[in-house]
């Protein structure tokens, strides 16, 4: 992470106070967000491991994203309950020059969430959606092939307004169970 970047990231607060659209739903996704107790003992275990801001974060987001929308919340309140990380929320169309370097098969795809140890070397990258999500999406996308435009756009928002559902109901588990893999590679199953 350049040290530079720092310096322009916004903490999760200070992108809510920036974001024009969407806020209400991610400060109730952050508020909603629990941590299970098994992550919960992953998670200290590293704090005690590692000193406070070891870990940094850093996470590409834009308000219109609806998977920004869930995730970003989820990663933050991870940030707020565990001191070893450190987030730093970029918005992708204000910092195109790191989003560039994030880029997934070529594309924009947010959120990116970039994890660094405490030498600044990446640890590994979480984006866009849980492996859940992504499964639901590319099945129920298949269903709105072909269909007249109106009546996609209408199943499209019902598909999107079900996986919402499915995150209050498990797949905010599933995206902080993905983080704690990534962070297991790197630091190993700290349970003491």
């Amino acid at each position: 992470m350049e040290k530079d970047w720092l310096q322009r990231g916004l903490s999760f607060f200070e992108y809510l106070d920036r974001a024009d659209m969407n806020v209400p739903t991610m400060k109730e996704n952050y508020a909603e967000t629990a941590v299970s107790p098994e992550d919960h003992k992953f998670f200290e275990g590293l704090c005690r491991l590692l000193p406070e801001g070891a870990i940094k974060i850093l996470a590409i987001s834009e308000p219109w994203c609806g998977d920004c929308v869930e995730n970003l919340p989820v990663v933050a309140k991870l940030a707020a309950l565990y001191p070893v990380f450190r987030l730093y929320v970029f918005s992708r169309d204000d910092n195109l020059d790191i989003m560039d370097m994030y880029l997934t098969d070529g594309k924009r795809t947010i959120p990116v969430f970039v994890f660094f140890d405490e030498g600044g070397e990446e640890i590994g990258r979480f984006v866009e959606r849980p492996e859940g999500a992504h499964r639901f999406l590319r099945e129920e996308m298949k269903t709105v092939e072909g269909l007249p435009e109106d009546e996609r756009k209408r199943r499209v928002y019902e598909i999107r307004q079900r996986l919402r559902k499915m995150y209050k109901e498990g797949l905010r588990d599933e995206t902080i169970r993905e983080i704690r893999k990534i962070l297991e590679r790197r630091y190993g199953y700290k349970d003491s």
